[in-house]
């Protein structure tokens, strides 16, 4: 009996025949591209390594070679389009009884595409181990994303998550055909990432003596008194930036400045008021930000040109959000820097930073993303708003000239409750069920889509304080999300992704990911009674000003 065919995103045109191919009658992989194509060649031999891994066959690739017999072609075609374009990630795929063709213009079209080969093959094929034979439906299968931008966030600072799942999560991202892995990496909590000529980023910056028991308005919990911390070094960035680039994800790193800056001020309190604070030990919104000063806009650039050194795609994430005014509203050193430059109001000062982490960027052929916050006393033209606080704001964005990444906080933040049950794991609150997740419309009525760059999920991590605590609360709203990015609305009502959950959650489960079953947790995974006892807080939903 054929399997049904069951992908986690629809593509946009599928069109099944009777019968399966086992690609174990196949003679190579084909490499079907100009000399130069090197990209097309990496691709081949990642779908080779893949292939042999869940299934034990080993196809060799060749390049443009005669092959005797029917083969797995790897075609490009036509003019290439520009990167980062819908239409670079178009792919067609035809699996019938003579072989295999997969046919892009673009090599992030033939990733797309290799993405979609794999779900169609047994859902043990995607194993580490071989554990299912080679076959996959005759099927013909024409596809583009409907949104640019599709992606997740992963929060390394609340809790440091290792290069090892950063790895995995790019993976999974390329599965479910997102483009976009969002790394953050500093806030209060710790500082993840290396600077060669600020030593105490490392040494001080990213660990903490202690976090906080349960929530952190449980006021009767304490502290667990074990230091947390970790980065990644200049050579696990590089290592990252690699493995994503070959799978054609795009790596945003984000410096959230110039608040959440506790832990930076421990290390270099100079760049602050002279708060002599550690690293911060619990959750939420801190009165601590960068001074307005030379030497704490010189750091900022620093660490801006570290990272966008290293990660070399177009976008680099200058944070901004939740940037408290406490500090510069009696700061003498703010009141002066607004007499100089006419600043009428206070939240000029963050626009002030906002500039000139723009201006740097730009000079360094970077474009600037920052959280809608940086709206407030006005953002460069060319920076991208990531509205979190309610879709109110995309509107509000729009309406100043600004694409927007679309990231409202009741939809897509994935640190938000799975389910109404007492037994789910402690989350900061909200409730954010796959059914919710299903039935969003990330474009809002009355917008120019052509203003939406897309979206993206959000895992905050100051309740997910380990792999497996990710997983949970990424999996399956992850696979939802990826649908309502890429596939286009008609076709998302024809065929509801609920459907085809139960058949994904097979691949989850060959993959080693620890999510949450569509009837709850299981009994591993509730919070039961201690520090991971569910506490629930009522979640106002942010209005626009």
């Amino acid at each position: 009996m054929q399997r049904r065919i069951s992908l986690i995103p629809q593509p946009q045109q599928l069109t099944a025949a009777d019968g399966e191919l086992d690609l174990g009658t196949l003679g190579a992989i084909v490499a079907d591209g100009p000399a130069e194509a090197t990209e097309l060649r990496s691709l081949a031999w990642l779908l080779s390594d893949l292939l042999n891994r869940g299934t034990g066959l080993r196809l060799t690739v060749t390049e443009n070679g005669a092959v005797e017999g029917p083969v797995l072609r790897l075609r490009l075609e036509g003019e290439r389009p520009d990167d980062f374009t819908t239409a670079a990630e178009a792919y067609r795929l035809d699996v019938a009884p003579g072989g295999v063709e997969l046919a892009a213009a673009h090599p992030a079209g033939i990733a797309r595409g290799i993405a979609t080969l794999r779900q169609l093959l047994p859902a043990d094929a995607l194993r580490e181990a071989p554990a299912a034979d080679p076959v996959v439906p005759l099927v013909s299968i024409t596809d583009e994303p409907r949104l640019r931008w599709r992606g997740v966030m992963l929060d390394v600072a609340r809790h440091f998550q290792p290069k090892d799942f950063v790895l995995k999560m790019i993976d999974r991202a390329w599965l479910h055909r997102l483009n976009v892995v969002h790394l953050h990496l500093n806030d209060d909590q710790g500082w993840r990432f290396e600077v060669p000529s600020r030593p105490r980023l490392a040494e001080v910056a990213s660990w903490r003596a202690a976090t906080k028991i349960g929530h952190a308005r449980d006021e009767a919990a304490g502290f667990e008194p074990t230091p947390h911390g970790g980065f990644f070094s200049v050579p696990d960035l590089r290592e990252i930036a690699s493995y994503a680039r070959e799978r054609h994800i795009m790596i945003v790193p984000e410096v959230n400045l110039p608040g959440h800056a506790r832990a930076v001020l421990a290390a270099y309190p100079e760049l602050g008021a002279g708060q002599e604070k550690p690293v911060c030990p619990t959750f939420g919104v801190f009165e601590e930000v960068l001074e307005p000063t030379q030497a704490a806009l010189d750091f900022a650039l620093e660490a801006y040109t570290a990272i966008g050194e290293v990660f070399d795609g177009p976008f680099v994430h200058i944070g901004g959000d939740e940037v408290p005014m406490t500090q510069w509203e009696s700061s003498p050193v703010a009141r002066a820097l607004m007499e100089r430059e006419g600043l009428e109001d206070v939240r000029g000062v963050q626009a002030w930073f906002t500039k000139a982490f723009c201006d740097h960027l730009r000079g360094m052929g970077k474009r600037v993303i920052g959280w809608d916050e940086i709206l407030d006393g006005g953002a460069p033209d060319e920076a991208v708003v990531q509205v979190w606080r309610s879709e109110a704001y995309v509107k509000k964005a729009v309406a100043a000239g600004h694409e927007v990444v679309t990231s409202p906080e009741p939809f897509v933040y994935f640190d938000h409750y799975e389910g109404e049950g007492p037994e789910e794991p402690l989350r900061i609150h909200g409730l954010t069920t796959v059914a919710k997740v299903a039935g969003w419309e990330p474009v809002p009525p009355g917008i120019d889509e052509s203003k939406i760059l897309g979206v993206q999920c959000q895992l905050w991590s100051e309740y997910l304080p380990s792999p497996k605590d990710v997983e949970y609360a990424a999996f399956p709203r992850l696979a939802v999300l990826a649908e309502v990015a890429w596939t286009d609305p008609e076709v998302r009502a024809a065929d509801s992704v609920l459907d085809r959950l139960g058949d994904h959650l097979e691949r989850l489960h060959a993959m080693g990911i620890g999510y949450r079953p569509l009837e709850g947790p299981e009994p591993w995974q509730q919070g039961g009674t201690g520090r991971r006892e569910r506490f629930d807080h009522h979640f106002v939903e942010h209005p626009a000003d």
